[in-house]
């Protein structure tokens, strides 16, 4: 069945054997005995791989569902037997300038429970991982998730004290600054508008970098003014790497929330992990 499985999701023997560590020769034979047991074909030959008859998909639909319940019963078992270890899956901006530094007072209040990081930007599917946390953006997650927000959140200007020695100046002379942003929050229109200056004025000098945590690096080596979430920079404002220029801040229409399997924010380390994560928000 996972030699059947394998070679009609990839359409060709070869690369099936490929995916299950095994000779051409080999997922040849499993599909035959199987077609054999069954009384029935379940692939067409092609010269450039392999095609389901009408029985084929049939059972390839049945397969796909049975070996998906199979990795997502796997993945559970994985997750139960790491009881004192909890698996957080977030944005490396959010990682690099907000969690990491935090993490120690975790570990000196809670040494028994381990913490993994999982950086991939992309959103993770709980469905087949054995990501336990989830720090994200907006709302409604879906009902077969726990949605807790955590944070509102704002963007803010700041820059280098290098770069601003007299400290907070008036919006028309930050726009004499070079203006720094990256890919995904642009927003100097908006801080413009709030600002009561013209879009020209703060978008003919931007320079885009790209991701929040580069952006953030380059504001403090003095390279520009940046608009950024105030949770991402609260470290470095309070060490003075970083002042902030002006009362105008563009308002966030997400919150920061925190999301884990629906029953799973009961469970020990989640739960302990939960209430930290509140409690160090609340310090915002």
């Amino acid at each position: 069945m996972q030699a059947f499985n394998a070679a009609a999701t990839r359409s060709n023997l070869s690369k099936a054997a490929e995916d299950l560590g095994v000779t051409h020769g080999a997922v040849s034979r499993q599909i035959k005995q199987l077609e054999q047991y069954l009384d029935v074909a379940l692939l067409r030959r092609l010269p450039g791989g392999v095609e389901l008859t009408d029985a084929g998909a049939r059972l390839h639909l049945a397969t796909q569902q049975a070996f998906a319940i199979l990795e997502q019963g796997i993945v559970a078992t994985r997750r139960t037997r790491k009881r004192r270890s909890i698996k957080i899956s977030l944005s490396s901006s959010l990682a690099i300038k907000w969690l990491v530094p935090k993490l120690q007072n975790f570990r000196e209040r809670h040494p028994g429970i381990s913490v993994y990081l999982d950086t991939d930007d992309r959103l993770v599917d709980f469905a087949d991982s054995d990501v336990d946390v989830a720090l994200r953006y907006g709302g409604n997650q879906g009902s077969e998730l726990y949605c807790e927000r955590l944070v509102s959140e704002r963007l803010i200007l700041v820059a280098a004290p290098s770069l601003v020695p007299e400290g907070p100046i008036a919006p028309a002379s930050i726009t004499k600054l070079p203006l720094l942003h990256d890919q995904f929050h642009p927003y100097w229109d908006t801080w413009a508008k709030t600002a009561g200056l013209l879009e020209p004025d703060v978008q003919s000098r931007s320079s885009a970098f790209p991701d929040s945590a580069v952006l953030i690096a380059a504001a403090i080596d003095g390279q520009g003014a940046i608009l950024v979430r105030n949770i991402l920079v609260a470290d470095d404002i309070k060490a003075g790497r970083l002042v902030c220029l002006s009362d105008v801040c563009v308002e966030q229409d997400r919150s920061l929330h925190f999301v884990c399997r629906d029953g799973d924010q009961q469970s020990p380390p989640i739960s302990v992990l939960r209430s930290w994560l509140t409690e160090t928000c609340s310090r915002l």
